[in-house]
């Protein structure tokens, strides 16, 4: 065997052996949909020009495309700057299952944003991954695509 073909099988078998346990990771991959139905927001205005550090307190039903509710959300977000970008924290408590947490940057709307998911509880134990926030029906709900890993 040659040195060329003996050094492309040892890369291969490294690919291999890199690749497979994220292979596996991936069958714990989950993706679910949920809406916020956007009722329970409540804003502070710190009187400053610029918006900077107003805050918006929030607790909303999470719901099915349908309407359904299936827990409920709540948070807090502070204004970072003129253009009403905004750092969030939250949880989404999901009837029966856990609890998610998640914080990050919401964009100026429309614009979707995407939030690191921290941890959770419940079937949520342990969880990372995603969530991406957009507004719907005229700021009526938003929709939420969490993606996460148990």
């Amino acid at each position: 065997m040659s040195y060329q073909i003996a050094k492309m099988i040892g890369a291969a078998s490294l690919a291999l052996t890199i690749s497979a346990p994220l292979a596996i990771a991936d069958d714990h991959v989950k993706t679910m949909t949920i809406y916020n139905d956007a009722s329970g927001d409540a804003y502070l205005s710190l009187g400053q020009t610029d918006g900077v550090g107003d805050k918006i307190i929030w607790r909303s039903n999470m719901q099915t495309e349908d309407g359904d509710v299936i827990g409920f959300g709540s948070g807090h977000c502070t204004r970072l700057d003129a253009e009403k970008n905004f750092f969030c924290a939250f949880t989404i408590n999901l009837d029966g299952r856990g609890i998610l947490a998640g914080q990050g940057v919401q964009l100026t709307e429309p614009t979707p944003s995407t939030y690191p998911i921290t941890g959770g509880t419940g079937e949520f134990e342990g969880a990372t991954g995603s969530m991406v926030s957009m507004p719907v029906e005229d700021r009526a709900r938003f929709v939420y695509q969490i993606t996460y890993r148990d």
